[in-house]
């Protein structure tokens, strides 16, 4: 029998739980990208502004839409795991899917209030200029600029551990976990 054939899993997320994963998932690629090139162009040059305005608008649409997958994760459980996975195994996921969600929405946050502690408002795909909450603050500032940055890479590293733990719950112990979330695996 082939490893992990014995507890494998063929229970599934919903498409809306599917869709919402991979949108966000790229979009924070996207964000991060864009976050590390944009910070590296020196000066206020056009291209920065632009990517600086794609990058916010980003952090808008992913916080919304975790805002809305939590939601929906509140009304709808997630597949059980498989039956012969370690409890400290399913406790780690527990845990990397918690904090994902919330590092989801905390970053967002914190770069909103990085960019009005800036003084720019942040105005959602140059349409909806959003509220200011904190008024310009140097060092205010200065403090957010970090707290964004440092939540950032550890988004980063989570999300490195939360792609290898699927890589190894595929390749190794074949319990059928990634297939759950992948639209193409069954």
């Amino acid at each position: 029998m082939e490893r992990g054939a014995n507890f494998a899993t063929t229970e599934r997320y919903s498409g809306t739980a599917i869709g919402l994963h991979w949108l966000i998932a790229l979009l924070i690629v996207c964000g991060f990208y864009l976050g590390w090139i944009m910070t590296d162009i020196p000066g206020f040059t056009p291209t920065k502004l632009k990517y600086f305005s794609w990058h916010k608008w980003i952090g808008v649409t992913v916080f919304a839409l975790a805002a809305i997958r939590v939601v929906w994760r509140l009304g709808h459980r997630a597949p059980a795991m498989p039956g012969g996975m370690a409890r400290w195994q399913q406790g780690a996921a527990h845990a990397t899917h918690f904090l994902l969600y919330l590092l989801m929405l905390v970053i967002p946050i914190s770069g909103y209030f990085y960019s009005s502690a800036a003084g720019i408002q942040v105005v959602y795909l140059g349409i909806w200029p959003m509220p200011t909450i904190i008024g310009p603050d140097q060092e205010l500032k200065g403090t957010l600029r970090i707290v964004h940055v440092v939540l950032n890479y550890g988004l980063l590293a989570l999300v490195a551990v939360h792609v290898l733990a699927a890589l190894k719950h595929h390749f190794v112990d074949r319990d059928g976990l990634l297939g759950r979330m992948l639209p193409f695996l069954k």
